[in-house]
């Protein structure tokens, strides 16, 4: 698939996108990859590298490797979040710290206008009550919304650096970003894999070798369950795609109350939603004006998006 230089450069941007949102406990990769347009293809395209493109790289046909595994999307999409890790985790970092009401706000508007997007792309509606009270529309809508509700309930795990262990956060955390609304960042604080991972990378970009045997544990780990992963999710999708995608629809809304912009704490031991509040006096009180206003912003942003992932798609 032949991409213009602005296609490319596109790509490489959502996939900027999709690494700071990788980086945000309770923000999910996969959520911004459906709003930016890509996930479908991101999907198709880590289903479909197997075993023989290693034989063919072995023979040396790169182009045909390159054309036939789409690696040209795939190599911008990768090179995007790669970025996003290496270059803005700090400055993310220090943004949530220091204006969290501005952050959190901002990605609560993006996950309400993904949710409205792929609720746009379901075709098949029945809206008989009778119809919807036994419906496997209904079904998978609970399961994701239950999952993602239930992931919130749980609490911080401690500091972990066993290395077969990070293998299983490998495992576990990448799966969580492949689904819309559910944060592998988050998956990596509640497993208490979080903190050791940072430093790992950290430590690793200084090529410090002591921490090269934990990167790859984690590395091996998430690459095993992008394969497996990928190859399930791209069926339920040509399969059962109204399904999925409620499925996912109930992901999304059940991690909104992880991005809710006013709390007391962002990982609380307390009972589900009791850390949440609403800032008195509302639009007298600037904290709820600036929540306001970057929920907007962040709706904005995603329909600006979807303008430019259609203008985009009409030109191929």
């Amino acid at each position: 698939m032949k991409r213009h230089v602005i296609s490319r450069f596109s790509i490489f941007l959502k996939g900027m996108a999709m690494g700071i949102a990788d980086i945000i406990p309770g923000v999910s990769g996969g959520t911004i990859a459906i709003i930016t347009g890509v996930y479908e293809e991101f999907l198709a395209t880590l289903n479909n590298i197997d075993i023989k493109l290693l034989k063919l790289l072995f023979k040396g046909k790169i182009k045909k490797v390159w054309k036939k595994y789409n690696l040209n999307f795939l190599s911008y999409l990768l090179l995007g979040i790669t970025s996003s890790i290496i270059i803005l985790s700090h400055f993310i970092t220090f943004l949530i710290e220091q204006y969290p009401v501005i952050v959190w706000s901002f990605f609560f508007g993006l996950i309400l206008a993904g949710i409205a997007i792929l609720f746009r792309e379901i075709k098949n509606w029945n809206l008989k009550i009778t119809k919807i009270l036994f419906s496997s529309h209904l079904y998978f809508f609970v399961f994701g919304l239950a999952i993602a509700i239930l992931v919130q309930t749980l609490k911080p795990g401690n500091n972990e650096t066993n290395t077969i262990y990070l293998f299983f956060c490998g495992m576990i955390s990448i799966t969580a970003m492949l689904l819309p609304g559910v944060s592998g960042a988050y998956i990596l604080v509640l497993l208490g894999a979080y903190e050791t991972l940072l430093n790992t990378l950290k430590e690793v970009f200084k090529f410090n070798s002591e921490y090269f045997l934990n990167f790859f544990s984690f590395i091996m780990g998430a690459l095993l369950s992008i394969k497996l992963f990928s190859r399930l999710l791209t069926w339920a999708y040509k399969n059962h795609k109204d399904n999925t995608l409620l499925c996912l629809i109930g992901f999304m809304i059940g991690s909104l109350p992880t991005l809710w912009p006013w709390k007391t704490e962002q990982f609380s031991n307390e009972i589900f939603l009791s850390n949440l509040y609403v800032p008195n006096g509302y639009f007298l009180n600037i904290e709820f004006i600036k929540g306001i206003l970057f929920i907007i912003t962040g709706i904005i942003f995603v329909l600006i998006l979807e303008h430019i992932s259609k203008k985009n798609a009409t030109k191929k």
